[in-house]
């Protein structure tokens, strides 16, 4: 929950626009993923040119908000953006059924 909690913080505040990268997530990855927070009704007016997103104009609906206020837990160590692939990774270790260990 690490990364929508992250992605819809940063579109909120509107001080850095969330990159696919930040998150270590290939571009068709976070723009897939991007679509999946509009699917659920977290997010609106995701600008598409072409095959490219921008997430400037975008905006959380009510119900994004009310995701950031349910997972607001997670500013107490919030990372810097630098730092956010290794602190969204957390959540992947702990929900990880070692699947990928597998191969």
């Amino acid at each position: 929950m690490r990364v929508v909690y992250s992605v819809l913080k940063e579109i909120h505040n509107k001080e850095i626009i969330p990159q696919g990268r930040d998150y270590g997530l290939k571009t068709f990855e976070f723009d897939e993923f991007i679509r999946l927070l509009e699917e659920k009704g977290y997010l609106e007016r995701v600008l598409r040119v072409n095959d490219e997103i921008r997430l400037g104009p975008s905006r959380l609906t009510e119900k994004g908000l009310k995701i950031l206020e349910t997972y607001k837990h997670y500013e107490t160590d919030y990372p810097a953006r630098k730092f956010l692939k290794e602190w969204v990774e957390i959540d992947k270790e702990r929900y990880s059924n070692g699947a990928e260990e597998s191969y």
